[in-house]
């Protein structure tokens, strides 16, 4: 009897695995149509998983009856010949590096129906000069755009409430680029190396921006910041070595780890009484800078903060900075310190033989 029932119990078991793996195998089938390779997905569309070869390419608005709603990932990834390509306005979603490396491609239009592009789809496309972007899109994933190095210009619809890391990273041909004001949150990098961008503005809506986010954006001469911001991040505009002119508005509490590094024509900067820290390489090689004040809300200044700032010829620390970190005025050659008697920073100028005067009453 116990056999008998550990049999039953094994052939249960069997019809039910049976029965789930053909279900599953059933969704993930591969279908083949006019060069086109497919799959059904949940919405009952058809998402291509890869796409025909050739130079100008159509992509279908069905295939064997199904709506196509997607391209797939790495659907057209390395097609080094592909210069030409239309999206029908069935397709809603463009997969992650769904045209990878086309580095032939030129122009594509992207229809109204599309409101996700996925991480790196248009990846190291580097003929594309010019790409509109419809309204109906959201949001624009991590490297979407990165290395498209021809591309010269783009506008950015008012749906997108964030840019995705790397979005444009190396987008070095980039000279304008408009941000809505829906837009919140700018990724980690995602115009670093837009190195022909001379002018950008953030609007209000943004409240936060990434690491490096306009990192070696070298022709990039002004900038302001909006109020709704409250901290710049590591990196966030280094090497942006034409960069005389920039506004921290109030709302910014701290200035991250090297976020104005190597700004060398960088002359003047205000930093408002909002700000509590100064990061790690914060100012570090911004060579043109000659002097600055720190306001009495600041009370620690980061490991070489203003390291190689070879023109600054006087700084102001207030007795509210507790903490100077190793290195933060080295190669600072020019420099006399004004500080209060017996601070931190008399401390520090006395040990690292820095001249120094005290503040005035």
């Amino acid at each position: 009897m116990k056999r008998f029932v550990a049999v039953l119990l094994i052939l249960l078991f069997s019809c039910c695995f049976y029965s789930a793996y053909a279900e599953d195998d059933k969704e993930t089938e591969s279908f083949e149509s006019d060069g086109y390779t497919y799959i059904l997905n949940p919405e009952g569309g058809a998402t291509i998983t890869r796409g025909i070869n050739g130079s100008f390419v159509v992509i279908p608005a069905s295939l064997d009856g199904y709506p196509v709603t997607k391209i797939g990932d790495k659907a057209f990834s390395g097609r080094y010949s592909l210069t030409d390509i239309t999206i029908p306005v069935s397709v809603t979603s463009i997969g992650s590096e769904a045209f990878y490396l086309c580095t032939s491609l030129t122009d594509i239009v992207i229809p109204v129906s599309v409101t996700d592009i996925g991480s790196e789809a248009f990846y190291g496309c580097s003929s594309l000069t010019d790409i509109a972007i419809p309204d109906s899109v959201t949001s624009i994933g991590e490297g979407a755009f990165a290395g498209c190095s021809s591309l010269t210009k783009i506008t950015i619809p008012d749906g997108v409430t964030s840019i995705g890391d790397m979005a444009f990273d190396g987008c070095s041909s980039l000279t304008d680029i408009t941000i809505p004001d829906s837009v919140t949150c700018i990724g980690s990098g995602a115009f670093s190396g837009c190195e022909s961008l001379t002018d950008i503005t953030i609007p209000d809506s943004v409240k936060r921006f990434g690491e490096r986010a306009f990192f070696g954006c070298e022709s990039l001469t002004d900038i302001t910041i909006p109020d709704s911001v409250m901290s710049i991040g590591e990196g966030a505009f280094g090497g942006c070595s034409s960069l005389t002119d920039i506004t921290i508005p109030d709302s910014v509490m701290s200035i991250g780890e090297g976020a104005f590094g190597g700004c060398s024509s960088l002359t003047d900067i205000v930093i408002p009484v909002s700000v509590t820290s100064i990061g790690e390489w914060a100012f570090s090689g911004c060579t043109s800078l000659t002097g600055i004040t720190l306001p009495v809300s600041v009370t620690s200044i980061g490991e070489w903060a203003f390291g190689g700032c070879s023109s600054l010829t006087d700084i102001v620390i207030p007795d509210s900075v507790t903490s100077i970190g190793k290195g933060a005025f080295w190669g600072c050659y020019s420099l006399t310190m004004v500080c209060a008697d017996n601070s931190a920073a008399h401390a520090y100028a006395v040990e690292n033989r820095i001249p120094y005067i005290f503040i005035s009453d």
